[in-house]
Parts: structure tokens; sequence; C-alpha cells
């Protein structure tokens, strides 16, 4: 016996105890030695299955276990071959575990796989003496026909992603075009608004200065009439004429507009009335 392997021994068809290595001595006749237990870890294959996914896809899945025998006399007197119950443990609840997953979740999630199986077995095969160390779950098969379908689904998928982000896009240009000419329209209106308010505003100070500039006009011909008539007046005044003398000169100057053939002279409708005019009357009489 080797390092690492127990050697099981019974009495009459009766569990004693398990030996380890090292010198024993025991009565052939009372003490029999029923079988040697390793219990170094030991790998084991298992299998491909053919297990079935919740959305109905058949795959096939092997299995690789490593484990270890704890209790030597559980190992050999509680279950009649635990490996196999073992492997049958694992094959079992992998069933019920793929059964629950769609094809997507089983390919892409064989660690969370790997968790769930050997949570779901280690106490069962503690209560035979074994310790499950480790599972791995190997190559998931499937068919061809399987993986034309989900190529298509895939290829069907990308170019709905695809087209939805085109058309993203392009709502999101369109939004942006039309953001961007409400924002031109708004602040050409405003400049619009604000040039047609300057206009005005130029317009009406325009106004103003022309008022105020006809305004100093009228004024400034009103006192030059007012200087000119005031100069008139006083040159009449300072030059000593009288009173029949510009009445004699107004006459005067009447005759010459008379006698000029460009004039067109408008004279009362009874010119015995001219001579009532008292100025005109008293010359008429002292010139003749």
């Amino acid at each position: 016996m080797h390092q690492g392997e127990v050697k099981v021994v019974e009495s009459f068809g009766k569990y004693v105890r398990s030996l380890d290595p090292g010198l024993h001595f025991l009565i052939p006749i009372l003490y029999h030695v029923r079988r040697r237990v390793s219990l170094k870890q030991t790998p084991i294959q298992i299998e491909p299955q053919s297990v079935i996914t919740r959305d109905n896809v058949i795959v096939e899945i092997d299995e690789a276990i490593k484990y270890h025998v704890t209790d030597a006399r559980a190992f050999v007197y509680d279950n009649e071959d635990a490996v196999t119950s073992m492997i049958q443990d694992c094959q079992s609840n992998l069933r019920g575990i793929i059964g629950k997953m769609e094809l997507n979740e089983v390919l892409n999630g064989t660690e969370e796989i790997n968790m769930s199986l050997y949570e779901s077995v280690k106490d069962i095969t503690a209560g035979y003496g074994l310790s499950i160390d480790r599972i791995n779950i190997g190559e998931i098969s499937v068919s061809n026909e399987i993986i034309t379908s989900m190529n298509k689904l895939i290829t069907a998928s990308r170019d709905k992603e695809s087209l939805i982000t085109i058309s993203e896009g392009k709502k999101q240009s369109v939004i942006l075009e039309s953001e961007a000419k409400a924002s031109e329209m708004q602040i050409d209106a405003e400049a619009r608004a604000k040039q047609t308010k300057i206009d005005a505003q130029a317009r009406a100070e325009r106004t103003k200065m022309d008022a105020i500039a006809e305004a100093e006009k009228i004024k400034l011909i009103t006192e030059a009439e007012k200087m000119r008539i005031r100069e008139i007046n006083q040159a009449i005044s300072e030059s000593g004429l009288t009173e029949e003398m510009i009445a004699y000169l107004g006459i005067e100057a009447f005759k010459h507009v008379v006698e000029n053939n460009s004039n067109t002279v408008i004279m009362p409708s009874n010119l015995t009335e001219l001579g009532n005019v008292p100025a005109i009357k008293e010359i008429w009489q002292k010139t003749k």
C-alpha cells in the first residue's frame, strides 16, 4: 500500500477500520481487507450527453470532474458504486440547469453553469464519501442546422441594430438641422426687428432735425424780414420825405407799371373810386 491510499478492513462482513500506509498485522481468519481505496484527487471525463435548452434546442455537452475520497467507509459501504452515482448526479443536475437557460445563455455562460452544477451536487456526493473539487463544462456541440439558424439570427440582429443606428443618426441629423434653421430664423427675425427699430429711430431723428431746421429757417427769415422792414422804415424816416412825396412816388411807380407792355394791371371796376384815395386825390389836385 502506497502513500495516499487506505485499506478498508472488515471482520465477518462488518467494517472494522481503515488502515493507513505502514506495517500492520491482521489475523487472517478474523480480519479481511475488503478494498484498497485511493484518497488522491482523481480526474474523470464524462461522455457527452444531449440536453434541451429552454428554447427547445438540443445541445451535446461533456464534463470533466476532479474528485477525491473523503470517507473510505462511506465510499465502500454506503454506495455500491459511488463514482457512477456521482456521474449520474452531475448529468441529472446538468439537464435541470440547461433546461432553465436559453441557447445563447448556455454558450456564453459556462462559468455560471460550472458553479451552479458544483453547488447542486457537492452535498449529495458528500453523503457517500466523495468530495468534488471542480467541475468543468467542456465542448458544447450544436447541430449544423442550429448553427445556420443562429448565424442568420445574428446577421438579422446586426442588420436590425445597424438600421436602428442609421435611423437614429438620421433622426438626430434632422433634429439638429431643424434646430439650426429655427435658431437661424430667430436670429434673422431679431436682426430685422432691431434694424427696423434703428431705422425708425433714425427717421424720427431726421424728422425732428428737419423740423428744427425748418423752424430755425422760418425764424431766420422772419427775423431778416423784420430787420429789412425796420431798415426801410428807418431809411424813409431819415430821408425827410413827406407823405405827399411818398404818395407821388407811388403814383409815378404805378404810372411806369402801366406803361410797361409786359405787365398786367388790374384796375378797379369804377375808375372814379381811384380818386377817392385821399393821397392820390390831393396829388391829383396839386398836379392839376
